[in-house]
């Protein structure tokens, strides 16, 4: 998990990284798997985070090549070390750092799952929509739909997407097999 973008925030929570360390552990990732599906969390609101640290925080998570996360507002756990920290964040300050962080979220999400159309993933099928088109997630953590005859639960099919619909891979599969595990 990220956490925060701000130095200042993850030394504040006691994290034994900086944004430099994250940033040569995704470039590390990345040039050990193409098409990696990035996924974190990111916390927002938490003691003393400044509008700067936010920003901070938004624009390393514009810069790296995240295809989804997670985005929490801080909430206060008593005994916890944070509990005791000055300069609580308002929730309408949360809000709008968490909705501002979300929007950012769909579109790289989206931008991710264009990338793919037309190249072959596998998608494990989950279950069927309400048109009947097969449902599931693909290794790269993005939600397809399929259509095609016979598309079972638990199948992993592999699908060349030819468009996206709400973040979500669509197409017609072309291979069907069943895992060994099954």
């Amino acid at each position: 998990p990220l956490q925060s973008g701000s130095d200042r925030i993850l030394i504040a929570m006691g994290r034994r990284y900086r944004t430099a360390d994250y940033r040569r552990a995704v470039d590390y990732a990345l040039s050990r798997v193409p098409g990696l599906g990035l996924g974190t969390d990111i916390l927002v609101g938490f003691p003393g985070e400044t509008e700067m640290d936010f920003e901070e925080t938004r624009k390393l998570v514009e810069d790296l090549p995240f295809s989804n996360f997670h985005v929490f507002p801080y909430s206060l756990r008593s005994g916890t070390r944070a509990a005791d920290m000055k300069d609580p964040i308002p929730d309408p300050v949360k809000k709008e750092r968490v909705n501002c962080l979300l929007a950012l979220e769909e579109n790289k999400r989206r931008t991710f799952a264009v990338s793919w159309i037309g190249k072959p993933v596998s998608v494990l099928i989950e279950g069927r929509d309400a048109e009947g088109r097969g449902r599931g997630w693909t290794g790269e953590y993005l939600e397809a739909r399929v259509t095609g005859n016979g598309l079972q639960k638990n199948q992993i099919v592999e699908l060349f997407p030819a468009t996206v619909e709400e973040s979500m891979l669509c197409g017609s599969s072309c291979r069907m097999s069943r895992p060994d595990f099954l």
